[in-house]
């Protein structure tokens, strides 16, 4: 379907990458979130392109390694370090002192450190000089895109990522676990042409926030129904995630102890420290995998008879979604989006009581008709409410001219 006008759209993607490289270890699920609206759009006639950050240290070719289906600009500024996005510092160091010393004795004007620091940091949004432009995440980055939109005449459409979007509600100050400053979530928000809401208990938030509902949208994770295997025959627990404190890994390797008689599958979207690792490798029954690319990580959930989640909190998690795909329950230590887990039977949910979820483990891994009737419910969940072509058609109203 071609949309009437040429529309372009550019995406701000901080570690997205890890979806165009087959040697990158990456995994986040607004970058999946991100990937997929692209591809969507592009289906639809829009012209897209992403805005990519990366590691400091990573190899200058780069750009080489990567298969993409439209252009790709490297952000000047933000760079990705684990999960964290910090911006360069302005004029540091011995040689810009001595040059700020020179010029001064010359009485020369010193250059605006902080006035080039937010000129490097659009830039790149200059010379892309699209119609619209897309962050996910309330973030440093996403707040500098809004104010340049707001500035050029452009539309911006921010996407809530997680619940740690919303922690200026009650801590107002300071910067978030993802070093984002919280005095300038509001301003973001106050900045968008539209605010995406992954679930509708966010959206409510936003309203109770004060933003209009004309300026709210719902759009949930698109995830295509793929053929599952006549039979199931998961044999283990997977975890998929980041090794940081919100993750929470070491809930994991508390359950493998409590259940030796179990499997447990590792993978980890980003590397540990040695330490870490050790801990985890000791452990008999658990495997660790680092960096599966996503588009070679079904089978893992064809494998396991369950996802488990330990995280402290989430939005709407891609792999809820691809587990219920593949036919599988999830159980849960803390996170429960739209209560799909406790009140709609897709899996457990066990309010942070370990002794619980290991209980219900158990359960599953002894009865294996019992979890698979409640993976098909979550099967039949995607199938009505995350079909591809739906989220198409919202995408397009959201974009067009």
């Amino acid at each position: 379907m071609n949309h009437p006008k040429s529309v372009s759209v550019a995406v701000l993607s901080l570690f997205s990458h890890a979806l165009y490289s087959d040697k990158t270890k990456a995994m986040g699920g607004a970058e999946r979130r991100a990937y997929y609206w692209l591809r969507l759009l592009q289906e639809s006639g829009f012209s897209v392109s992403a805005v990519l950050a990366h590691q400091e240290a990573v190899a200058k070719d780069f750009k080489s390694r990567l298969s993409t289906p439209w252009p790709l600009y490297e952000h000047p500024k933000y760079r990705a370090d684990g999960h964290v996005v910090r911006a360069k510092e302005g004029r540091t160091g011995l040689m810009p002192r001595l040059r700020d010393k020179f010029l001064s004795l010359l009485n020369r004007p010193l250059p605006n450190a902080t006035e080039q620091n937010a000129l490097l940091g659009t830039a790149v949004y200059r010379q892309i000089d699209a119609d619209a432009y897309v962050a996910f995440g309330l973030t440093n980055a996403a707040n500098e895109l809004a104010r340049f939109c707001s500035a050029q005449g452009k539309r911006f459409i921010v996407s809530i990522a997680s619940e740690v979007d919303f922690d200026f509600l009650k801590q107002p100050e300071g910067k978030d676990a993802y070093d984002s400053k919280r005095e300038l979530k509001a301003e973001t928000l106050a900045l968008a042409t539209f605010v995406v809401a992954q679930t509708p208990a966010q959206a409510q938030t936003l309203k109770q926030i004060g933003l209009p509902s004309s300026k709210i949208r719902i759009v949930f994770n698109p995830i295509a129904a793929l053929a599952l295997p006549a039979q199931l025959q998961g044999k283990r627990v997977l975890w998929i995630g980041k090794s940081d404190a919100n993750k929470n890994p070491k809930a994991v390797l508390e359950l493998s102890k409590h259940l030796p008689q179990l499997e447990f599958c590792l993978i980890f979207g980003d590397d540990f420290d040695a330490r870490q690792a050790a801990e985890f490798q000791d452990q008999k029954n658990i495997q660790v995998v680092s960096g599966v690319h996503p588009n070679r990580i079904r089978p893992y959930y064809l494998d396991s008879f369950c996802l488990l989640s330990t995280a402290y909190a989430e939005g709407f998690p891609n792999t809820f979604l691809e587990a219920w795909e593949a036919g599988i329950p999830v159980a849960s230590l803390h996170v429960d989006p739209e209560n799909l887990l406790s009140q709609n039977g897709l899996g457990f949910m066990a309010s942070g009581n370990v002794e619980a979820l290991a209980a219900v483990l158990m359960e599953w891994a002894k009865s294996p008709a019992a979890s698979q009737e409640i993976g098909q419910r979550g099967r039949k969940y995607i199938e009505t409410h995350h079909n591809p072509e739906q989220i198409r058609i919202q995408l397009e109203q959201m974009f067009k001219v």
